[in-house]
């Protein structure tokens, strides 16, 4: 039994290099109910649920090893758990955003007064949903841009190279930096999408929207009832179409 407890824990440890996360989270907390004093499972549990995009269940996870260790053995987690648990505890720390645009290398003028009318409106309370529209090299991606250049939490998303629409949460969360949870169902992709922006005052420029009208519509507006201080920026060759939008 213990040889065959070590084997699936090793090929565990396999699978978590490999960037396994919220799918091994059920079997690691069956495991860890089976084996309570096995610190090493308490451990891939924790690692599992950060990668997951659950990083207040693994600190939890932590406290119920500690717990368990004590009132069982009268001992305190290992050294190397408790190193597990204080790197998992930095990377939960809010970094602060910086923002996620190109850098461009010519100049940009002629547009001022479009520039303006993008920044108004995107300070004003209700048009957190801003369309550019116009044909395929009209220069809505670069004004675009430039507009976003002045938010502090601004982020681009290049939608051209994506060709399925149920990829597009994972796409917005690559694009922020969150590595967490991109291998997840599409519900599950929605909801880390969710928890990454909740509390971000972010602008999102969405570009080259045309090909995938409906789900960007469809997440936008998602992210715009869920998420207060998010804004959306988009460019498409038609309008998305939902409340708001201006």
């Amino acid at each position: 039994a213990e040889l065959r407890l070590t084997a699936v824990q090793d090929r565990v440890e396999a699978d978590l290099a490999l960037g396994g996360g919220a799918e091994l989270v059920p079997e690691l907390r069956a495991l860890v109910a089976a084996h309570p004093l096995t610190e090493r499972l308490y451990g891939q549990l924790m690692r599992a649920l950060h990668a997951a995009g659950r990083p207040a269940e693994a600190l939890t996870v932590h406290e119920e090893a500690r717990r368990t260790l004590a009132d069982e053995l009268g001992a305190d987690p290992s050294p190397e758990l408790s190193a597990l648990h204080l790197d998992l505890l930095r990377q939960t720390r809010p970094a602060p955003h910086r923002p996620r645009l190109p850098a461009q290398l010519t100049g940009f003028v002629g547009r001022d007064g479009e520039l303006a009318r993008i920044a108004a409106l995107l300070t004003a309370p209700d048009a957190r949903l801003v369309t550019l529209t116009g044909p395929g090299g009209a220069g809505k991606t670069r004004l675009a841009v430039e507009a976003a250049r002045g938010h502090p939490d601004a982020c681009l998303v290049e939608l051209a190279p994506l060709s399925d629409g149920a990829r597009l949460p994972y796409a917005i969360l690559a694009a922020l930096g969150v590595r967490e949870g991109l291998r997840s169902t599409a519900a599950d992709g929605l909801d880390r999408l969710r928890d990454a922006l909740e509390e971000r005052d972010a602008l999102l420029v969405l570009d080259n929207c045309e090909h995938l009208v409906e789900d960007a519509a469809r997440v936008a507006g998602l992210l715009l009832g869920s998420c207060p201080g998010v804004r959306v920026l988009a460019t498409s060759r038609e309008a998305l179409g939902i409340t708001g939008e201006v």
